[in-house]
C-alpha cells in the first residue's frame, strides 16, 4: 500500500534545520514522493534570517538545477547575480542559468519561499545533499 499523500497543507509537511539556511526547511518533494522535479519550502521565522544561502549550480560534479522561487508569504530580498530584487508575497524569481549566483534574506517575520528546481533535459535524481539532509532530519527518502 502506498502511503504517499496526494493532498496536504504546508503545515502537514515535516520541518527540519539544514546548515545552508537560517530558515526551517520543508522537503515537499520528498513528502509527496515526487520524482520529476525538486520542490522545497523555507520559512524564516525572523526578518533578517537567511532563507536561501548564496549559491549557484555551475559545478559540473553537482546538480545543474534551474530554479524558480515563489514568495508564498512575507517579503524577501533576493540577490541574483548582484541585482537586488524586492520580493513581496506573490513574487516569482527565476534563475535559469546554472551559473547564476542567488540568495535571499527575509524582510519580514514568517516569510515562506517555495523553491522548484530540476536539471534541463535530464531525468530528475535525488541529490546526495538532499539524501543527507533528509537522513539528518530523521526522515526516510521517498522514493527510496
Amino acid at each position: 500500500m502506498n502511503d504517499t499523500p496526494v493532498s496536504d497543507t504546508l503545515a502537514d509537511i515535516p520541518t527540519a534545520a539544514v546548515p545552508h539556511t537560517d530558515a526551517r526547511w520543508q522537503p515537499i518533494r520528498n513528502h509527496f514522493g515526487l520524482t520529476a522535479f525538486g520542490i522545497n519550502a523555507y520559512t524564516a521565522l525572523r526578518a533578517g534570517d537567511r532563507i536561501i544561502g548564496e549559491h549557484d549550480h555551475s559545478n559540473p560534479d553537482d546538480e545543474q538545477h534551474q530554479e524558480l522561487y515563489f514568495v508564498h508569504s512575507g517579503r524577501a530580498r533576493f540577490e541574483v547575480d548582484g541585482a537586488v530584487i524586492d520580493a513581496p508575497a506573490g513574487t516569482f524569481v527565476s534563475a535559469r542559468d546554472v551559473a547564476t549566483r542567488r540568495s535571499a534574506i527575509a524582510e519580514e517575520d514568517n516569510t515562506v519561499v517555495l523553491v522548484v528546481g530540476a536539471e534541463p533535459g535530464a531525468a530528475f535524481e535525488i541529490t546526495p545533499a538532499e539524501r543527507e539532509e533528509l537522513t539528518g532530519a530523521g526522515l526516510s527518502v521517498r522514493p527510496a
